[in-house]
């Protein structure tokens, strides 16, 4: 990608990115443009950006291993663990996204280390209609579900679990799990379709705590989803689960285990912060993985015009 990406963000009016890509085991990471159109602080490498729903992402990593551990069984009923909802819910369901919750919550529950717990509470109050297992419905809210499923067979806060067994065994230095005022000076700003910048910057609470909250730099993305290539057990997660989904607009073609799939064996997630945009792009055949970030909402342009180059159309390519 080179210093192309910086030609690229002008010709898409995109303030910011971020580009990383994994191909022969190697991460090559490139940034170009500013944090914010007002302060017009240079993006670098280091530079932090929401990557919206591809948190749901690191949450399904973490239900895994609590499969991989011997402690959950994704067909058993979450009931058996978080009272109130239906006996026929499973994790399964919540990780394909056809658990029947409806698709957000908008629970002030706070930033207290409580939140996730007091946010699915309130979800097994209300009625949930649409029988489990009967039909694909995008839920963030389902995804918050699992998080306090995480606490609770862990005896641990999720973000405490999410640092114990991802973040620090993997060595990152930039994911942001809360409005950590140490790194709002390296933190992308959101912008509007208009190009103006969203003032706020929140991460660790609103409406899906665990299922669209995280920050990070691209090329510690791909830490991460190196871990995925690197670890068979987690394979497991990218199997087909869901074989006939809506049309989203992004290329869909069905659902594993959190992870989205897409055409040519390529899987990812695509997520949407407030202002911010970010994709995730990854051919696990070929042990290839592209990242974007931007803080933009039109940036959507920009990444598959990345895709294209990089993934040939997302059939992957190995040159950077």
């Amino acid at each position: 990608m080179g210093s192309r990406l910086g030609e690229l963000i002008d010709e898409y009016d995109v303030p910011g990115a971020q580009v990383a890509v994994l191909a022969r085991g190697e991460v090559r990471d490139e940034a170009a443009g500013v944090l914010s159109a007002r302060t017009r602080v240079e993006v670098t490498n280091d530079s932090v950006f929401k990557v919206g729903s591809i948190t749901k992402i690191w949450t399904a990593t973490l239900v895994q291993q609590l499969v991989n551990d011997g402690v959950l069984d994704l067909d058993s009923p979450v009931c058996r663990y978080l009272p109130g909802f239906t006996a026929s819910l499973t994790a399964r369901h919540l990780l394909t996204h056809t658990g029947g919750i409806a698709a957000n919550h908008f629970f002030d529950t706070g930033r207290n280390g409580d939140a996730i717990e007091k946010f699915v509470d309130a979800i097994a109050e209300e009625e949930h209609p649409v029988p489990p297992g009967t039909a694909f419905s995008y839920s963030n809210s389902g995804f918050v579900v699992l998080g306090r499923l995480v606490e609770v067979l862990r005896g641990r806060l999720f973000h405490d679990v999410l640092r114990e067994l991802l973040v620090t065994p993997l060595g990152l230095r930039t994911v942001v799990t809360d409005a950590d005022e140490a790194i709002l000076h390296r933190a992308a700003v959101g912008h509007r379709e208009d190009g103006s910048p969203v003032t706020e910057w929140a991460v660790a609470y609103g409406t899906a705590p665990s299922g669209s909250h995280f920050a990070m730099s691209a090329r510690e993305l791909l830490e991460f989803v190196r871990l995925h290539l690197d670890d068979p057990k987690l394979a497991v997660l990218r199997e087909p689960q869901v074989e006939s989904v809506p049309d989203l607009g992004i290329g869909v073609v069905g659902w594993g285990l959190g992870w989205m799939l897409h055409k040519n064996s390529v899987v990812g997630h695509t997520g949407v912060s407030k202002g911010q945009k970010a994709f995730l792009r990854v051919a696990p055949d070929e042990g290839v993985a592209v990242a974007v970030l931007t803080n933009s909402v039109r940036s959507e342009p920009l990444a598959h015009r990345i895709f294209a180059e990089l993934l040939h159309d997302e059939a992957p390519r190995t040159t950077v």
